[in-house]
């Protein structure tokens, strides 16, 4: 028997039926609506928000790019031309920082993947949960559930715990108690699983091929063990599945089919369902402009979200209505639902952002320290043999490598489809090596015959300790690793002790021809300053705890010293 989502205790909540009552149709349609909204743009762009609310009483905003503050005023100016409380989100897998500047930026979900105490992914959906309320925010939309289990995938990839639907499970069940405690709406995605694709949805249609037997036993197992724990909201993705809906070219999005029958009768999903957004491709390259909404809605979503044209999409709902292809009895069913979750994440209690030591409370001590502790936890160990302790200087050298070359998608050159909004330059660890050894630096945009030069060089020492930057979160380009680091370290430094230090996804190991030979690999996932601490303090002796939640062509999941 499911758990039921806790916003559900709220069904038949006074608030909610006088809300419900009180409304106009157009208000009940509107409540299905909502739209992207930035705080890094002009009048002209607010403007456009205040009139849709006005004009099509929206439900909800998407928050993206901006920064905290801009973002508060915007959200007090919003909720001021609404007569329901907007249900406000964003897209903040990782923290506020993931689309805010100056925000807190937690490990991306494949470095969790390796962290072997749940309760610390908890702990932070806890603060990303009271970060999120600090700001005004309902829902940071998390967490991926995606079992991704292809090293090529150009959209989950590092946003998934892992390849192991039982550690994905696991994980997306203690980020999702996390939100919960602070009664932030957690929200699984990509239903019914997007870790077996090689298309990114925001440009085209993926195609998931794999059997029913294979859908149920792999990709729904996160889904189905959240939902039988009380997930609250699932969103939906662009995904074709023929194993589900023969009709071609039909997303997971806009089937009823799928929705009624797998997520709806066979999990017994009680919560709300949201559309992955209905600006991306995936949608956009087969249905018109409204025509997507009204598929979306009847096919059991509650929420639209980035609809390309809300009149249009409003009208076309209205339209269906009124011609008893779908029926205000059915629409009061689904607004009733998104006035509970509104009750629940305490809407119904609306008040204005203080922006009065919002930066302070963003930035919190316990947020730092928390922070620390997570990356402390997934730094993991492999190789030949387990490291010791890094000894005297006279015998070691460091070669610090940074890759200059930045690959960006189509995608992410569209601004609100950008993840990373805050990269840092650190130089924690060239300070801290140059205390215990020599040290040599080499930049990709060198002479390639720097580096063979820097390699024989080194061959005079007993160990060597590499570290590789600058590698791309994403497997575009082999990664961004440049080539004759790609083909040539490994074997350059000849019979050397070989320690890496490997800044960047996991998967990205296989670019590194000879990595099989490596004594000692310490994988952080990601670079920045607490990743160089955490990497620092293991070569100086403190334990290491973190297992790869993914495998590459020499390691498998689970390994680590």
């Amino acid at each position: 028997m499911n758990k039921k989502p806790p916003f559900i205790q709220y069904i038949n909540d006074q608030w909610v039926s006088n809300t419900l009552q009180s409304m106009s149709l157009d208000q009940k349609i509107g409540q299905l609506f909502q739209v992207a909204c930035f705080s890094n743009r002009d009048k002209n762009h607010t403007d456009a928000v205040v009139e849709l609310i006005e004009k099509y009483h929206l439900g909800g905003l998407t928050f993206f790019q901006g920064d905290a503050v801009s973002q508060a005023k915007l959200t007090n100016q919003y909720q001021e031309v609404s007569q329901v409380p907007l249900f406000i989100n964003i897209d903040a897998e990782w923290g506020l920082g993931m689309r805010l500047t100056g925000c807190t930026t937690f490990p991306y979900q494949m470095a969790l993947g390796a962290i072997q105490d749940n309760d610390l992914i908890f702990q932070m959906g806890q603060q990303i949960g009271r970060d999120c309320k600090r700001l005004g925010i309902c829902s940071p939309l998390a967490p991926v559930v995606d079992v991704n289990n292809n090293p090529k995938n150009p959209v989950i990839n590092y946003r998934s715990f892992g390849e192991n639907k039982d550690l994905v499970a696991e994980k997306g069940l203690a980020y999702m108690k996390g939100l919960q405690s602070e009664k932030v709406l957690d929200n699984a995605k990509h239903f019914p699983g997007h870790g077996d694709t090689s298309v990114d949805s925001h440009l085209s249609l993926p195609v998931l091929s794999q059997s029913d037997a294979r859908l149920k036993s792999l990709e729904l197992f996160p889904f189905q063990k959240l939902i039988e724990e009380g997930l609250s909201s699932v969103m939906t993705a662009h995904l074709s599945v023929p194993a589900w809906e023969e009709q071609e070219g039909i997303p997971t999005t806009l089937s009823e089919k799928v929705l009624n029958t797998i997520l709806f009768d066979e999990l017994q999903f009680e919560g709300l369902v949201i559309t992955d957004a209905m600006d991306m491709q995936g949608i956009t390259n087969t249905f018109k402009n409204g025509d997507a909404d009204l598929k979306a809605i009847v096919a059991g979503n509650h929420i639209i979200t980035n609809s390309e044209s809300v009149p249009l999409g409003f009208q076309k709902i209205k339209e269906a209505i009124e011609k008893g292809d779908w029926s205000e009895g059915q629409l009061d069913q689904a607004v009733t639902k998104l006035l509970a979750m509104k009750k629940w994440v305490g809407l119904d209690q609306y008040q204005p952002i203080a922006l009065e030591k919002l930066e302070e409370d963003l930035h919190s001590k316990a947020s730092y320290a928390l922070n620390e502790k997570l990356v402390k936890a997934t730094i993991t160990q492999i190789g030949l043999s387990p490291y010791t302790k890094l000894q005297g200087k006279k015998e070691v050298a460091f070669l610090q490598i940074k890759n200059e070359t930045k690959t960006i998608s189509e995608r992410d050159k569209v601004a609100h489809h950008l993840k990373q909004v805050n990269v840092e330059e650190e130089d924690y660890l060239k300070n801290r090596c140059s205390e215990y050894g020599d040290f040599y630096q080499w930049n990709s945009n060198q002479d390639e015959n720097d580096l063979y030069d820097i390699l024989c060089r080194l061959n005079s020492y007993r160990e060597v300790i590499v570290s590789i930057h600058g590698i791309n979160i994403k497997p575009f380009n082999h990664f961004d690793i440049h080539p004759v680091v790609r083909q040539s370290l490994v074997s350059g430094l000849g019979d050397t002790e070989i320690t890496l230090l490997h800044f960047g996804n996991a998967y990205a190991l296989d670019e590194l021809e000879d990595i099989e030979k490596v004594d000692h690999i310490f994988v952080a996932y990601q670079d920045g300053k607490y990743q160089q601490q955490a990497v620092f303090d293991a070569l100086l002796g403190e334990k290491t705890t973190g297992k790869l939640p993914v495998s590459t062509r020499y390691y498998r999941q689970g390994e680590g010293y």
